[in-house]
């Protein structure tokens, strides 16, 4: 048998392309043997085949693994293939939050979110937390979706130790990370930052991430120059492990604003560095983080500021790092175990979605 891991895109960086890429891994760690198959890659990234290769090399007793996050064109001809066959929902991301700006993305995923009843097709379905597997409600039995984090233990940033004692900053800093899109709310971060320096709080706010859209990014820049803190935002874009290891080590907390999230590997980066996070509610994210970390969706940001403001006060600042977050992350990179997946691929018994 062999797994054939497949998505639209398989990019390393991108936390599905990321994702892939650590289920091959697991595979060989289980024993199997596996192929990764996508539409677009980077040439670069090891083991990738173009996906119609999988149509012509796929078995009887392999089992196909779709990662799906937005529309696919080849959803229907996966789903007619004779083997069985596992779909990783990450979840679709309202098209609504990213109609003004990303219309393109918004109509993908729209078309996604019509597609979605076909998921009944296959035998297995898996999800990357529990809000998701609640979002295909009415589509499909909900109770016998099966819920594991899109992590892996042996990623680069988890085997990254937490330093005992790192360098402490001459101001508090606030970190963000992930895509620089319009859902994940960066300008709510911003307004953050200028109502911290209202209050005398002389802090500094990182955004790590790509840039993909220029009128978002152009619209930010603005924003923080209005506010008159853009000297203390800095747009870092994409970074390399060390680079990012070092923002996480040296950031006063990490900042999830997002509308939407399937998971948001980044909070749990976060942790495992022992840093505290503020998380908005209303999303996956709220999962995998301490309940005194969540905000209500709808929180007024005044309210963000002024809890931040207590927690990260002037005498706070630095690399200071906190064993129960460690603790916590922990915990939730166990729910993603190569035993979850063992039992999903390989054990005889393993769990069935009914259709």
């Amino acid at each position: 048998m062999t797994l054939r891991v497949c998505a639209p895109d398989i990019f390393s960086g991108d936390a599905v392309g990321n994702h892939c890429l650590g289920l091959a891994r697991a595979a060989s760690r289980l024993g199997l043997a596996a192929e990764l198959y996508a539409q677009f890659y980077d040439v670069g990234t090891s083991g990738v085949r173009p996906l119609e290769e999988l149509f012509a090399s796929v078995a009887e007793d392999d089992v196909v693994l779709l990662s799906y996050s937005i529309f696919d064109p080849y959803l229907e001809r996966l789903l007619a293939l004779n083997c069985r066959k596992i779909c990783y929902f990450h979840g679709v991301t309202d098209p609504q939050l990213l109609r003004e700006l990303e219309p393109p993305t918004a109509r993908l995923c729209e078309l996604a979110l019509a597609q979605l009843p076909l998921l009944v097709g296959f035998d297995a379905v898996v999800a990357n937390s529990h809000s998701t597997a609640a979002s295909l409600s009415g589509m499909l039995d909900v109770a016998a979706v099966i819920v594991i984090p899109p992590v892996f233990a042996d990623m680069p940033v988890f085997q990254r130790e937490a330093a005992q004692a790192g360098p402490s900053s001459r101001e508090p800093n606030l970190l963000m990370v992930g895509r620089v899109v319009p859902h994940k709310r960066i300008e709510d971060g911003i307004d953050i930052l200028a109502m911290l320096k209202q209050r005398e709080l002389d802090a500094t706010l990182t955004i790590v991430g790509s840039s993909p859209n220029y009128e978002y990014q152009k619209l930010l820049i603005n924003h923080a120059r209005r506010l008159g803190v853009l000297e203390h935002v800095d747009f870092k874009g994409m970074l390399d492990d060390a680079d990012l290891f070092d923002c996480y080590e040296t950031t006063s907390a990490l900042l999830a604003m997002s509308r939407h999230e399937g998971f948001c590997v980044p909070v749990l980066e976060a942790m495992h560095f022992g840093k505290p996070v503020f998380v908005r509610g209303g999303t996956a994210a709220q999962e995998i983080c301490p309940a005194d970390c969540v905000f209500a969706p709808d929180a007024n940001l005044a309210a963000w500021a002024s809890t931040i403001a207590n927690r990260l006060s002037r005498s706070a600042a630095g690399n200071r790092i906190d064993p129960a977050y460690i603790a916590h992350a922990d915990e939730v990179l166990q729910r993603a175990s190569d035993s979850a997946w063992q039992a999903v691929l390989v054990e005889p018994d393993a769990p069935r979605r009914n259709a």
